[in-house]
């Protein structure tokens, strides 16, 4: 039976050697500053446009890239087998992290989500989904001709459970989602048995109905509900996103310019920084900005998924399946709970959406997949056909 990867050096039979830049995808990094510039004309838009001072939205986001920078490139020079060395340190600092919130957690809009240091807002959950890749990464990567045991999908199952249970408490109920997204795709490229992948997707059919009945507060409901259909509560919950379609289909072909359309600048649209940015931002571009919007998250997804395919590590490609995973998700019900056709759920469109958060993980998950690429792809090549 294989074993857990000691928490102090690598595996021997892991590969060495030096940095190769030739492999640094410089187009994941295009893709991910396209996004970042996105979301700063947007946020600044959203702001209310004008001078950048420090009370400005857009000034924030603008410190939390630069902050970020550091993280990316640091994460991109670190050997990823060292991330690997010491993941379960990881994933235990981030549980941690989720269980401080229960008692030092600040709330906001009911739910607690936030530590706060002085000016510094640090949300747990973002930190968790990096952690939860990583440790559920290098346990199916340690496991993977045993994967078909069943007590391994067990295991499994609770290596994301964990933080997903503690993320609901707050309640949040989106990142709940990104947990489960995040494990499921993980699995479906293991060897772990098909039949207990159906058989749990089967069972949560029941569970979610059970869930519906008996765990759900009323307003959780009333919320999901108003999602689809936001006449129910036109003044109320449903307001914002009634407000956000009209925002996207005003914004017509080619949109209302850097001002964005008449729900933001009458303030009619409400958090269109973070939640509803999307909107804001098909009012300023139009159908052709969606477009183009969708073009470049769709070949940012698709540079990180090139990640799995180009190295024969198993750890390596497993982080290219959970970020791919991650970003996939939270694009997806992002952009859905704009237009209609997703709850919402407060998931940040990654690199666009203000958080410092949200950006600070997503940089630092790009930049794991960089260091696999630099640290790992050409000795594989070399393994394989030198």
């Amino acid at each position: 039976m294989s074993t857990l990867s000691s928490p102090f050096s690598l595996s021997r039979s892991e590969p060495r050697g030096t940095t190769n830049w030739a492999n640094f995808d410089y187009y994941m990094i295009v893709c991910m500053l396209v996004l970042l510039g996105f979301g700063l004309v947007a946020i600044w838009s959203a702001g209310g446009g004008g001078d950048i001072t420090l009370y400005h939205p857009v000034f924030r986001q603008i410190v939390y890239t630069i902050v970020g920078v550091p993280i990316l490139i640091g994460m991109t020079l670190l050997d990823y087998r060292y991330v690997k060395t010491f993941c379960w340190f990881i994933y235990g600092s981030s549980l941690l992290l989720l269980a401080s919130l229960m008692v030092a957690g600040t709330t906001i809009g009911g739910s607690t989500r936030w530590l706060v240091f002085g000016p510094l807002n640090i949300q747990p959950s973002e930190i968790a989904k990096l952690a939860v890749i990583i440790a559920l990464g290098v346990f199916i990567a340690d496991r993977r001709h045993e994967m078909d045991r069943f007590y391994n999908f067990v295991l499994s199952g609770i290596i994301v459970a964990i933080p997903a249970a503690l993320v609901y408490t707050q309640p949040d109920l989106g990142t709940t989602g990104v947990f489960a997204f995040i494990w499921l795709t993980m699995m479906l490229i293991s060897r772990t048995r098909l039949i207990y992948i159906v058989g749990t997707i089967l069972l949560a059919i029941p569970t979610a109905i059970f869930a519906w009945m008996f765990l759900l507060q009323d307003y959780m409901r009333d919320r999901l509900l108003i999602s689809f259909n936001p006449e129910r509560d036109v003044l109320g919950a449903g307001y914002n996103i009634i407000q956000a379609q009209i925002s996207i289909g005003s914004g017509g072909l080619l949109g209302h310019g850097l001002t964005g359309g008449t729900q933001s600048q009458m303030d009619l649209l409400r958090v269109r920084t973070t939640d509803f940015i999307f909107a804001h931002a098909m009012g300023m571009f139009g159908f052709i900005g969606a477009i183009a919007l969708f073009t470049v998250i769709g070949l940012l997804l698709w540079r990180t998924m090139r990640v799995a395919q180009e190295t024969q590590d198993p750890f390596g490609q497993l982080l290219a399946a959970g970020v791919t995973a991650m970003f996939f998700f939270q694009a997806f019900v992002n952009i859905g709970m704009n237009v209609g056709i997703m709850p919402v759920t407060g998931i940040p469109l990654p690199f666009v959406s203000l958080g410092g958060s949200s950006l600070w993980t997503s940089l630092a998950a790009i930049g794991l997949l960089q260091s696999v690429r630099i640290h790992y792809q050409h000795l594989a090549f070399q393994r394989d056909w030198g």
